[in-house]
């Protein structure tokens, strides 16, 4: 489970920017887990969890974002949003596709009291 590994890298992240704001309280976490970052939002969740539980903001929540997978053609620049796995551009029927949108995991922002 690669999750618990993404989960350490993110709190490494919060910790690190809290330490800037040292005596305030960590209230919330947004996270933006993308459709394509090859993370599980629920298992990410649940380890960010253990690692808030055992810090020093135990009652912090946890935000995850889900960010849907978008393309561009190459052809004809149309960005799109694909159904299933159907990654043929709806405009011109391209398969030259990139990924605009939907591969980040990232921390997005952080509550701070």
């Amino acid at each position: 489970m690669h999750e618990v590994a993404l989960a350490q890298a993110l709190w490494r992240q919060v910790v690190s920017e809290m330490a800037r704001h040292e005596g305030r309280r960590l209230l919330a976490l947004d996270v933006v887990v993308g459709a394509w970052s090859g993370a599980d939002p629920e298992s990410l969740e649940f380890a960010l969890g253990l690692l808030i539980a055992d810090s020093r903001w135990p009652d912090a929540r946890v935000r995850l974002r889900r960010e849907p997978l978008a393309l561009v053609c190459c052809a004809c620049g149309r960005e799109f949003q694909p159904e299933e796995l159907n990654l043929v551009c709806p405009g011109c029927g391209g398969l030259d596709v990139d990924p605009v949108r939907g591969r980040e995991l990232r921390l997005e922002s952080l509550e701070i009291e």
